[in-house]
């Protein structure tokens, strides 16, 4: 694969959203997830997109060409396609893309250039990228579209290709509360007890690289939970994350107020003999910190889940 030129130059801020997300993955198959049209295909487009068209020629100079397709659940944009194109501009591999894009019909996306920096660290990577629009005005079309929301969708998508996993968790934000569905292949008292019972939550309730070593609830309005968290490698003493019950509703519907005053609500819903988890959390940390951590723990529920 060709190498272009790597350019140090700073995006303008006044025009450009930046993304930073970490992978626990080597650069290698990151950046491959990046260039194989195949694993783009599957990752790109953000929720309840597809992509039937996904060509790329990843060179400086090489074109890539995308056709997002709605897919049922895509409310007024079901089976709308929106067919977009650009042109690399640099190719450094396992380091740098950058690329253009931009739909190739009248109206939104504005051309976008897309600058992705892949740095390795250690068995992971942390990848950055830069949305720089053409004017401020390109700029606030692109905030107003969501393309900042897009972007974060279509990396949860890559995370859990890289993890070999279907993107079955959906996560969506609005002001400070985090709100995370997963639909699990077991039935709703099998999912009620994994959340509640002591000895399934230390199997899951903890993000990568964590450990939960001990768990209590008191199942009950006024009851206490308590649940242990640290590092896997025991390099520091780690939390508990604790707090009360205001609701339990077997096997419906949990309300908890962790110790800090934050709500948390979770809800499980039958479907057809499937577990549908709807989990509500107001944030006390960034953004992109609480989505992945959140994101890994309903995911090592669902991996927990599948065992029993």
């Amino acid at each position: 694969m060709n190498k272009g030129t790597s350019s140090t130059v700073t995006p303008p801020a006044d025009r450009t959203l930046t993304t930073t997300r970490v992978f626990d993955a080597p650069r290698e198959l990151v950046y491959r997830a990046w260039t194989d049209p195949k694993q783009f295909a599957r990752w790109f487009p953000p929720e309840h997109f597809s992509a039937p068209i996904c060509e790329l020629d990843v060179r400086p100079g090489g074109v890539l060409r995308v056709h997002m397709k709605g897919d049922p659940d895509a409310g007024d944009f079901a089976a709308t396609v929106f067919p977009a194109k650009g042109v690399y501009r640099e190719v450094v591999a396992n380091e740098r893309l950058v690329f253009t894009f931009k739909g190739e019909e009248e109206g939104p996306p504005p051309m976008v250039l897309t600058t992705v920096i892949f740095e390795d660290q250690g068995r992971k990577t942390k990848l950055t990228i830069h949305q720089t629009a053409e004017t401020v005005a390109d700029f606030e079309e692109l905030k107003k579209i969501g393309a900042s929301e897009g972007m974060r969708q279509s990396l949860d998508k890559l995370n859990a290709l890289l993890a070999g996993q279907a993107p079955d968790t959906t996560v969506n934000v609005t002001g400070r509360t985090l709100t995370l569905t997963r639909v699990f292949d077991a039935p709703r008292d099998l999912v009620w007890a994994a959340f509640t019972d002591p000895t399934h939550i230390v199997k899951w309730m903890f993000s990568n690289d964590w450990e939960s070593p001990f768990a209590e609830t008191d199942l009950r309005p006024g009851g206490r939970f308590r649940i242990g968290m640290r590092p896997a490698d025991h390099s520091e003493e780690g939390f508990v994350f604790d707090g009360t019950y205001r609701e339990i509703v077997r096997p419906e519907r949990i309300v908890q107020v962790i110790g800090d005053g934050r709500v948390m609500k979770t809800t499980f819903e039958d479907v057809g003999g499937k577990t549908k988890l709807v989990l509500t959390v107001e944030m006390s940390q960034g953004e992109e910190q609480e989505r992945q951590g959140w994101t890994e723990i309903v995911e090592h529920l669902a991996k927990h889940v599948a065992t029993l």
